[in-house]
């Protein structure tokens, strides 16, 4: 187990984004010291957060490793770090094909679905009825079912998990397609997708990265 002062997550406890990380950490078992940054209240525009990111976004991961101290932004780039510096268990598989096969899934959440989804969510879950634009909800409900059949195509269909076994790409997925109900796009139209959020949902990361 890592000592805990030696991993700090400056993290908002809301943010799909952060329990990506949470949930990283919590397969490797990694202790790590949470710092709180409540976005609602804008302690992600502080100068000392800004120093971290200036780019003003959670999550950030600070490693003070022994040869140094990393600042690291960006999920996937936190992700892919911590399984380099912490290599067991691994997250990503031995063969190049395969390793490649998790970097198409991570591009496609980080370059189309995250940026598709992510609005959706704002607006479906954080804006007041009353203010919600129901045409908008609409658009982005039907772009997010046509990324998610091009999902269904990419997954493996001999493991259980999106590459077949447990990679960096199940963690990044998972928080927001466990709230694709909330928003209304049924999971059960994509049947893989429901075998997969079961399968995820069982692990003991699930839990321990809730909150």
């Amino acid at each position: 187990m890592t000592n805990p002062t030696r991993l700090q997550l400056y993290h908002f406890a809301a943010s799909g984004n952060c329990r990506a990380v949470r949930l990283v950490l919590a397969e490797k078992g990694l202790a790590f010291t949470r710092v709180e940054i409540d976005v609602t209240r804008g302690d992600n525009r502080t100068p000392a957060f800004l120093a971290l990111n200036p780019r003003g976004k959670v999550p950030v991961l600070v490693d003070n490793s022994p040869m140094g101290e990393v600042v690291l932004a960006e999920v996937s780039v936190i992700n892919e770090y911590l399984d380099e510096a912490f290599p067991l268990p691994a997250l990503m598989p031995a063969g190049a094909a395969a390793r490649a096969r998790v970097r198409a899934l991570v591009h496609l959440f980080d370059t189309e679905l995250s940026p598709t989804v992510g609005p959706l969510i704002i607006e479906q879950l954080l804006r007041p009825a009353g203010q919600r634009r129901a045409e908008f909800i609409a658009e982005r409900q039907a772009a997010t079912r046509a990324l998610l059949q091009r999902l269904i195509g990419m997954v493996d269909r001999e493991g259980p998990f999106l590459a077949g076994s447990y990679s960096l790409a199940d963690p990044l997925y998972t928080p927001l397609l466990s709230v694709m109900e909330s928003c209304g796009v049924a999971l059960e139209e994509f049947a893989p997708l429901t075998r997969w959020l079961a399968a995820v949902q069982a692990r003991p990361s699930y839990a321990a990265s809730a909150s």
